[in-house]
């Protein structure tokens, strides 16, 4: 089983992600993300899945709240959703399982 705090951690490290809601759902819009990522307490949750499934990005579901996502992702402030735009070498496939 994949450690997913591992992967985001390498993610935000590794690869390019945006944070936000406003961002991410540009980054889905214009179609350079492979994966949106939710906090379970984001409060855009409906509007991002919409735009998610609209350009067919799959989206996860953090079990974490957006103050220990933020702190997963080596950040001072929470995270409520963030979308991946280089995964860093981090097999997103394995996360959707």
């Amino acid at each position: 089983m994949v450690d997913v705090e591992k992967a985001f951690k390498n993610m935000v490290k590794k690869g390019k992600v945006v944070f936000g809601n406003r961002q991410t759902q540009l980054t889905v819009e214009e179609g350079k993300a492979k994966l949106v990522v939710l906090s379970k307490n984001c409060p855009y949750v409906e509007e991002l899945k919409t735009v998610s499934e609209k350009h067919k990005v799959p989206v996860y579901q953090a079990s974490v709240d957006s103050v220990e996502l933020g702190s997963i992702c080596g950040k001072m402030f929470a995270v409520s959703t963030f979308a991946v735009v280089d995964d860093g070498g981090v097999n997103i496939a394995q996360l959707l399982k």
